[in-house]
């Protein structure tokens, strides 16, 4: 329900700059006007009166179109001041969940004279909504709260909105289209997934779980320094010693961390919302968040448009999740991505998760073979088949079943809580 509030000096356009600049005060050139069929029934029934008034020479009659037609033209006329000194901001929050409702605020401010009336409002700011306002009094703001549910995964940005009125007769209805910067990043859904069977516990005595790296005796770097006695000489770094001239070694990271991959398909993508590589995404998401759960960091690799396969490591969680929000279809195949991991990419990885879509129902040899090699440099792969109302993924599953993968299939009406707990092909 909107509502009034005064407008605090200074205090609006302070919390506007804290998220996003998205009041708007210049505006396009408006689009002409559009009479109403109400504008077609009065300039007819004028002019049947004055017809009629002329055959019977009844004055009253005239002085019935005169009005009619009065009511035409002011009703032509008007709408060029109804939306004239309005100024429109948009308040979003900097990110949400695709799936959950986020609230958005609009804010509308009145002008300096007179009121405006039957005045409404339409932004597609993460779904589209139209609202109409009540009368704003000279200097008033309207404030309105609208509760919206993100439909599609990745930045959102709404650059215009549209201010309508037909006030005061409905006659005619002018449009005009306000300037605005609005952007918000909607991160891919998260299911809640318990504990899985293929994500262990890391045993820590520490009192909570460290995602930033620390050092230990792990198999992956943190960083470089100078010998120290003790050292061993195979972690010495002979050619930053031959830079410097003087010994330096590498130092490891705790193992702790980064113990899963999760490799996302981002070959193609089809439809409007809820798309199967959104689902991909939102299954990488659960799974990440279930492992940092549990204490065991991620590696998230991905084919990308414009940079190849991209790697993303020492991350924390929100990074990670902000990183799957801009996934978007690269047109690089999975067999590439998966081709290109060696054992340096996937040095102390114990579980390879695969986010996949499933296309069609034929086989697919070369993914089999990438997914066999990876079932002999690490110890578990996973395959999270996404699969369509219409696609059969028996064959799919049955050939990454026999490659070695464990095979988790989630339907478009399947919990992915209960499709990742239980096994859809036995390896």
């Amino acid at each position: 329900m909107p509502g009034r509030a005064g407008r605090p000096a200074g205090a609006s356009s302070r919390a506007c700059s804290r998220r996003y600049p998205s009041r708007c005060t210049p505006r396009e050139a408006p689009e002409p006007m559009r009479p109403s069929k109400r504008a077609v029934g009065l300039l007819l029934g004028a002019g049947i009166l004055f017809l009629i008034g002329t055959n019977v020479q009844a004055g009253w009659l005239y002085v019935l179109a005169a009005l009619l037609l009065g009511a035409l033209a002011a009703g032509l006329v008007l709408p060029f001041a109804a939306l004239r000194g309005l100024s429109i901001e948009l308040v979003v929050p900097d990110e949400a969940e695709q799936g959950t409702p986020t609230i958005v605020e609009l804010r509308v401010d009145g002008s300096s004279r007179g009121v405006r009336r039957n005045v409404t409002v339409r932004d597609t700011h993460l779904e589209p909504v139209d609202g109409l306002l009540p009368p704003i009094r000279r200097g008033e703001r309207i404030e309105v709260t609208t509760l919206r549910t993100p439909r599609r995964r990745g930045e959102v940005v709404t650059v215009q909105a549209e201010l309508r009125s037909n006030a005061p007769f409905g006659v005619a209805e002018r449009r005009v289209r306000a300037k605005l910067l609005a952007r918000t990043l909607v991160l891919p859904r998260v299911f809640p997934l318990g504990n899985l069977p293929f994500v262990e516990p890391i045993a820590t005595n520490a009192r909570a779980v460290h995602e930033a790296p620390r050092r230990g005796q792990g198999p992956d770097y943190l960083g470089i320094r100078e010998y120290r006695a003790g050292d061993p000489m195979r972690h010495v770094h002979w050619a930053l010693t031959a830079r410097h001239g003087r010994l330096m070694v590498r130092e490891f990271e705790e193992e702790r961390t980064r113990r899963l991959a999760v490799v996302v398909d981002t070959e193609r993508d089809e439809g409007d919302a809820w798309t199967p590589l959104d689902r991909c995404c939102s299954a990488a998401a659960s799974v990440l968040d279930a492992a940092t759960a549990q204490g065991q960091g991620a590696r998230l690799i991905a084919a990308r448009p414009g940079l190849g396969i991209d790697v993303l490591s020492r991350a924390d969680r929100s990074e990670m999740f902000r990183w799957l929000a801009n996934l978007q279809p690269s047109g690089i195949p999975l067999e590439a991505a998966l081709g290109g991991l060696g054992r340096e990419d996937l040095r102390g990885i114990q579980t390879v998760v695969i986010a996949m879509p499933v296309w069609g129902r034929g086989g697919r040899d070369g993914l089999y073979g990438d997914v066999r090699r990876l079932a002999h440099l690490v110890p578990r792969v996973v395959c999270v088949l996404v699969e369509a109302s219409a696609t059969d993924a028996g064959s799919v599953a049955g050939g990454l079943g026999a490659s070695g993968a464990d095979v988790r299939r989630w339907g478009p009406e399947d919990d992915l809580a209960e499709a990742m707990s239980s096994r859809g092909v036995l390896a």
